[in-house]
């Protein structure tokens, strides 16, 4: 029992000191613990000290790192281009039947696009370019001079759009500015200056697939350089895409020369108004869009040229003395004028146009209608002659000698003359004429008429219509397929010298034009396209300015004082395009 006892005490003793042991070990563990966390939380806080100093580092970095981005974004130019070779095959038939043709006239077009934006409110955006056919540019026997990029083709209004040579010239160069509320206003506006977007416009980009610029391709497509203030409405009249934008331009600027070595004798100083030559020529009007959900469109436009250019046929001064070479007889027996070409301010000219565009036929139909486009396009025009020169009645003169001629034959008793016959016919009626005017100064005053426009002493207006339908080809995944149609009537006189067809402006046309092109991507930024333009003229002088060289005249009756004017004109140009 007692050792039993012993036993059981010893076992106490046993536990017990376990036990306190135990207490002793949990005592000493639980103080190094609550040192070891101690040293941790200090550790945690100095690296949370770490981590906000670099946090701070890092945010102060991505500041810096914006600030370089957004000063690289804005420091550079940002290019893209657009290079086009075609060939155009051409064929003009006159009203007697000749044909003048090119079956290879071969073209590179360079367009090089750049864009900066200083900040998101202003933008420049210019365009350099060249558009030349190929290999060199002869020269003419007869003047010296480049049978190309020399004279009139030079003109400011499509330098870049004529074959001319490889020389890079500036197409559009402007800055735009951009403001979500005029004077706190609902308003948005821009305004901008420079050599501005003025070709390849609404309706008229379709056919090269391409985003239209900002005017009316019905009614004005040349090069220009000025202004325009563009007025947002849709918040305010809550009519969608509604805005309002002014236009302004200068078409030719009057200036004398720099060190224009006046002598000192009568000096008038660089740059000034220059009163022998033209005035400014300037034009101004506006672009309203009523209304423009994406789906329908409608933009209309009116505008005024100023002092607009035409020539001045033959000084009535060569009537009159011993100047005979006005009137001549041609090698082929015809006979015709040989004047003196002067170019004058004659006049203003005004013009406007309605243009509706329908992108899109229904809604949801089918996919070939969700991705067809049509177009309806109504223009108009009137010239506002100031009768300030005198010139040549060309179509009395031309009307008497045919007369005489006729006379002369009669008498002779000849009804089916040769060429020779003709020509001497011809030779005798101008010879009395000539000697007329020069011994009457009242027989050449009656051939003298103020200059008009258009060959008109009168207001003459003028109307276009132009219809056009795009759509997609279904063999294809995104070619497109068009076909357009033009009339213009006879006074009929648009702004469209740019417009980019070989054969001249289709929408200038005095009769009837009609197109079909087919625009097929071949891969990325490359495409292939197929045109065909076909021009009949009613009435000659489509492609003039605004003077005698715009004097519409029937087939007929060009033909009958002597002329053989160009009937009709087709182009059919095979084209690839590369923009990236």
């Amino acid at each position: 029992m007692r050792k039993y006892l012993a036993m059981s005490i010893a076992a106490a003793i046993v536990a017990t000191g376990a036990m306190a042991d135990e207490t002793v070990t949990a005592t000493s563990a639980s103080a190094q613990g609550a040192q070891t966390t101690a040293a941790a939380s200090a550790e945690t806080d100095a690296l949370a000290k770490k981590v906000q100093k670099l946090e701070k580092k890092l945010k102060k970095l991505k500041k810096e790192l914006s600030k370089v981005k957004a000063h690289d974004a804005t420091d550079n130019i940002k290019w893209s281009v657009d290079f086009r070779t075609a060939n155009d095959s051409l064929k003009y038939t006159t009203a007697s039947g000749k044909e003048h043709k090119n079956s290879s006239l071969l073209s590179n077009r360079l367009w090089l696009n750049m864009a900066y934006a200083v900040s998101p409110n202003m933008i420049f955006k210019g365009q350099l370019s060249f558009n030349k056919a190929y290999g060199a540019t002869p020269a003419n026997p007869n003047t010296g001079f480049p049978q190309r990029g020399f004279g009139y083709d030079t003109f400011d209004w499509v330098l870049n759009e004529n074959l001319l040579d490889d020389n890079l010239r500036v197409r559009e160069a402007y800055w735009l500015y951009m403001s979500d509320s005029f004077l706190g206003s609902d308003i948005s506006w821009t305004a901008s200056f420079g050599r501005r977007p003025s070709t390849n416009g609404f309706l008229i980009s379709l056919r090269e697939g391409d985003k239209p610029k900002s005017p009316l391709g019905h009614a004005i497509n040349v090069e220009f350089d000025g202004a325009s203030f563009k007025f947002g409405l849709e918040k305010v009249t809550k009519v969608n895409g509604m805005y309002l934008k002014f236009c302004f331009g200068r078409g030719l600027t009057n200036a004398r020369s720099r060190f224009n070595m006046d002598g000192g004798f009568a000096s008038l100083g660089d740059y000034t108004t220059d009163h022998n030559t033209l005035r400014n020529i300037d034009l101004a009007g506006f672009i309203f869009v009523p209304y423009d959900d994406g789906q329908y469109k409608v933009m209309t436009t009116w505008y005024r040229g100023f002092n607009v250019p035409g020539f001045v046929m033959a000084d009535p001064n060569m009537m009159s003395g011993n100047n005979t070479g006005m009137l001549q007889i041609n090698q082929d027996g015809s006979f015709g004028l040989n004047p003196k070409l002067t170019m004058k301010n004659l006049g203003d000219q005004d013009g406007a146009a309605i243009s509706v565009l329908v992108d899109g036929i229904g809604d949801g139909i089918n996919d070939f209608l969700d991705g067809t486009k049509f177009f309806a396009s109504f223009a108009w025009s009137q010239t506002r002659p100031d009768n300030n020169y005198q010139t040549l009645d060309v179509n009395k003169m031309m009307g008497q000698i045919r007369q005489g001629v006729n006379a002369v034959l009669q008498q002779q008793n000849i009804t089916n003359p040769t060429p020779a016959q003709m020509k001497a016919a011809q030779q005798q009626v101008v010879q009395q004429m000539v000697g007329q005017m020069q011994s009457n100064p009242q027989a050449a005053a009656a051939f003298i008429k103020k200059a008009g426009m258009l060959g008109s002493n009168d207001n003459e207006t003028g109307t276009s219509y132009w219809v056009g339908v795009n759509m997609p080809v279904m063999f294809t995944d995104d070619g497109t397929f068009g076909l357009e149609y033009n009339h213009g009537s006879k006074y009929w006189r648009p702004f469209t010298y740019g417009e980019d067809t070989m054969i001249g402006s289709k929408m200038a046309v005095r009769g009837k034009a009609y197109e079909a092109y087919y625009i097929q991507p071949l891969m990325k930024g490359f495409s292939a396209e197929i045109r065909y333009t076909k021009i009949d003229y009613d009435y000659t002088g489509s492609q003039g300015f605004f003077g005698a060289g715009g004097t519409p005249m029937t087939m007929a009756e060009a033909r009958a004082m002597g002329m053989d004017p160009i009937e009709k004109a087709d182009d059919i140009r095979l084209s690839l395009r590369y923009q990236f």
